[in-house]
């Protein structure tokens, strides 16, 4: 199967790619390779590739750039560009992966969030993700659409690394402790998407590693994991004064997910385990 990959080279392209290279026959393209806002650029890259399958990565993910300076930006490659690629896949009838995120829910919600919950986003970030989606479905009704949450992996730096790194240079650290989501290692994605892709599956599906915690409840874990003895102080959203606002509750019913394929996502502090092993921290 001949799989091009757009936005190739950010997070998600970097963990996902070895391992769908064992499965797909892929291309990777990025910004400098296809602006996914340039569809007449799209049509010659797609006639030239000939894919069975586009998954679409290629976002603007900077969450408080978003309001302000990456606005404008953001409305283009989250909302227009996905709908862009979108409506070439199915003007060519080739199958259509797009990546989405929490962040289109408001966390008003005291339980895990469904596929078709109402979604209410906070920020500029997730209402540009949330046009995606709705550009992408509009173009392309047959569309996959995945929402992740809290991911982390190999290339950049990442919440682990960044707590990691301020705990080395001494001190104690501070760390939201009023937002619950699912941190997500980025390589646990590959699987259940070749799953959803070889069984031909279409809408929406909510993936991230099962069990749930806050940001502080995750630090504490990296520094237990790790033995070292670092001084973790809870605070509040509001004192960290960042531009967006996040959603306080993001937890995924995967339920769906589960009964479409059969597997199961591995909790939070296993995959965290893993790759704090394979980073070598």
């Amino acid at each position: 199967m001949k799989v091009l990959i757009t936005g190739g080279k950010g997070l998600l392209g970097t963990n996902l790619v070895p391992l769908f290279d064992k499965s797909f026959d892929l291309t990777i393209c990025d910004l400098d390779t296809w602006d996914i806002t340039d569809k007449q650029s799209g049509e010659s890259f797609i006639n030239k590739i000939r894919p069975d399958v586009v998954i679409n990565l290629a976002a603007i993910t900077d969450v408080d750039g978003c309001e302000e300076t990456k606005k404008e930006l953001a409305e283009r490659i989250n909302g227009y560009g996905a709908g862009v690629v979108a409506g070439l896949c199915r003007e060519h009838s080739i199958r259509f992966v797009h990546f989405s995120t929490d962040y289109v829910f408001d966390g008003a919600k005291t339980l895990p969030y469904k596929e078709n919950d109402p979604p209410n986003p906070l920020s500029v970030y997730g209402t540009t993700k949330l046009a995606g989606e709705r550009e992408v479905l509009e173009k392309n009704p047959s569309s996959l659409i995945i929402r992740a949450q809290g991911l982390y992996g190999k290339g950049g730096e990442n919440f682990i690394t960044k707590v990691v790194k301020m705990a080395q240079q001494g001190g104690g650290i501070r760390v939201v402790s009023d937002q619950r989501s699912s941190p997500t290692y980025t390589k646990d994605l590959a699987e259940p998407l070749i799953a959803l892709i070889e069984k031909g599956k279409s809408g929406i599906y909510h993936l991230a590693n099962s069990g749930s915690c806050t940001w502080f409840d995750f630090a504490q874990e990296i520094f237990t994991i790790l033995k070292m003895d670092v001084s973790i102080t809870p605070i509040s959203s509001a004192e960290l004064e960042r531009k967006a606002h996040r959603p306080a509750y993001s937890v995924f019913d995967m339920w769906k997910f589960q009964k479409d394929t059969g597997l199961k996502m591995r909790p939070w502090q296993e995959a965290l385990r893993e790759y704090l092993m394979v980073i070598g921290v």
